[in-house]
């Protein structure tokens, strides 16, 4: 009996949340790979089954250590024929992707999706109005994420919480966002150690608070909105710090202090 395909046979892909093991990506690998049927560069040996060419995505392309990197840096120099291999990033930072395997690519730029257009895609779901355009916000563009998380009811109360945390920060002791920025960091870690599939919280809070500050400078005027752009500038360049070989809680502690202050 004939068995239904929930992929095509010439197309191979990786978009999960967490590292990329070495197991994946090798011809000959020490252990089968957990979570395909063959590794990267196994499927790419192969000649195409149905098809005229094998495609292989691997997204994110920052989840793998530089040496995994490397492994695939070896496939990327001696491409087969009709092999088409697409590695998706959200920055090119050397410290996220190494500069020897961007120089072998070609670059194509993906926008993130209008939050306005993701709103539209979750109220043709019937998703509750209000909550669809928050869920637009914290997207980041991304609507594969939205579309995940749309029936998740702890979405919206993690967001509602870490609202509250910038909140308590405002206007502080220097031991509240000293507090906060520890307990992130702590979330932080805790999520690195895990196993599970779920986004990076330091990632989510950034996005809720940039929320929060983008309807407050909004909602004020003259210096005070200034005030509030400033920080909002700030928390786009902390996502930047946190790519690059800075401590993510000197990361957060600066930016929590900033807002203190400002405030």
């Amino acid at each position: 009996p004939e068995a239904p395909l929930h992929r095509h046979p010439d197309y191979w892909e990786d978009d999960r949340i967490k590292a990329l093991s070495i197991n994946e990506l090798r011809l000959l690998p020490d252990k089968p790979p957990e979570f395909h049927e063959l590794s990267l560069q196994a499927f790419l040996n192969l000649k195409p089954a149905v098809g005229t060419r094998r495609v292989a995505l691997v997204a994110n392309v920052g989840r793998l250590r530089d040496q995994d990197q490397g492994v695939l840096l070896k496939t990327l120099e001696e491409p087969h024929p009709h092999r088409v291999i697409v590695l998706t990033t959200p920055s090119l930072n050397p410290f996220v992707v190494l500069p020897t395997v961007v120089s072998r690519c070609q670059r194509l730029f993906f926008h993130p999706v209008p939050a306005l257009e993701i709103e539209r895609l979750l109220l043709k779901l019937d998703v509750e109005p209000g909550r669809a355009r928050l869920l637009a916000e914290l997207s980041r563009g991304r609507p594969g994420w939205t579309l995940r998380v749309a029936g998740d009811e702890t979405v919206i109360d993690l967001h509602e919480e870490w609202t509250r945390r910038l909140e308590e920060v405002f206007g502080a002791p220097a031991d509240v966002p000293l507090r906060v920025a520890a307990e992130l960091d702590g979330s932080q870690m805790a999520w690195r150690r895990s196993e599970g599939d779920v986004e990076d919280p330091a990632l989510f809070a950034i996005a809720s608070w940039q929320i929060e500050l983008r309807r407050r400078m909004l909602a004020s005027r003259g210096r005070e909105q200034g005030r509030w752009a400033r920080l909002l500038e700030l928390s786009y360049d902390t996502l930047g710090y946190l790519e690059q070989n800075v401590s993510p809680r000197l990361a957060f502690e600066t930016f929590l202090l900033e807002c203190r202050k400002a405030s």
